[in-house]
């Protein structure tokens, strides 16, 4: 049984829960959460995932989180990055709680044939490994990051933040696995019933766009927005133009609190 996870709670209205990516935290929400225009429109809820598991593991502490906090409300669960696979995995379990979906640049092959992909990630986790023993977990977890955000991005990042990332390498590593595990299956797709809104940023790796399209072409309900001056950690480079999404979204499934044009932040 795995222990407990940290949740952290911000705001009133009606109920966001934010889905971490690979290498960090709750705290990858923090401009989100400490933002009072969202906090005045919606209850944001983020959480730690658990270290290690399988996509259906967390999504199934995603689908039980959600449970213990909706209280019989509808809910919008965003995901980054491998959170974004986590919250694509429940909305194909078919959670009721679910009104919607936002997948932010889920790292997926963009087919079920796709076998240079797969490749890539048992090649990836193999240097990774060797790496881990010959120079230490910290430059392993640089490695993931230079590798996922790009040198540039990676370059932007504050200091604090970058060694943060850099401890993060048994979270990184069972990521990896679970995401290399993993299996979209896109003709199942059609069958998720929940509008879905796939999110991406004109400046991220440019091996994240087909899959979006591949996503937005076999989800029955979902709409592609590309956002300006974004990379693949669009919650804090562009944080206005992911609120305005966010918020825009939330209303569209029914969600009054994401109505209001955003004014602020």
């Amino acid at each position: 049984m795995s222990p407990p996870l940290h949740v952290v709670r911000a705001g009133h209205g009606p109920l966001i829960v934010l889905v971490h990516g690979s290498a960090t935290d709750h705290s990858t929400w923090t401009i989100q959460l400490a933002n009072p225009a969202l906090r005045g429109r919606v209850r944001m809820v983020a959480y730690d995932r658990r270290i290690g598991g399988t996509i259906a593991e967390h999504a199934a502490d995603l689908g039980a989180l959600i449970e213990d906090e909706a209280g019989g409300e509808r809910v919008l669960a965003v995901g980054s990055s491998c959170g974004g696979v986590v919250v694509l995995e429940l909305a194909r379990r078919g959670c009721a709680a679910l009104a919607g979906a936002v997948l932010m640049e889920p790292p997926l092959p963009p087919s079920d044939d796709a076998p240079s992909y797969l490749e890539r990630q048992a090649a990836l986790i193999a240097e990774m490994d060797r790496r881990a023993e010959t120079e230490g977990a910290a430059a392993v977890a640089e490695l993931f990051l230079r590798t996922v955000l790009g040198d540039e991005a990676w370059s932007r990042l504050p200091r604090r933040f970058q060694e943060r990332s850099k401890t993060y390498w048994p979270q990184i590593r069972g990521d990896c696995h679970a995401l290399a595990a993993y299996r979209v299956s896109y003709p199942t797709l059609r069958a998720v019933a929940l509008p879905v809104l796939l999110l991406g940023g004109d400046r991220s790796a440019p091996y994240f766009r087909p899959t979006l399209e591949a996503l937005a072409a076999a989800l029955g309900q979902a709409q592609l927005d590309i956002i300006p001056a974004a990379g693949h950690m669009m919650q804090a480079e562009a944080s206005r133009g992911f609120h305005e999404r966010v918020l825009g979204f939330a209303g569209r499934v029914g969600l009054s609190g994401g109505r209001s044009a955003l004014k602020g932040g």
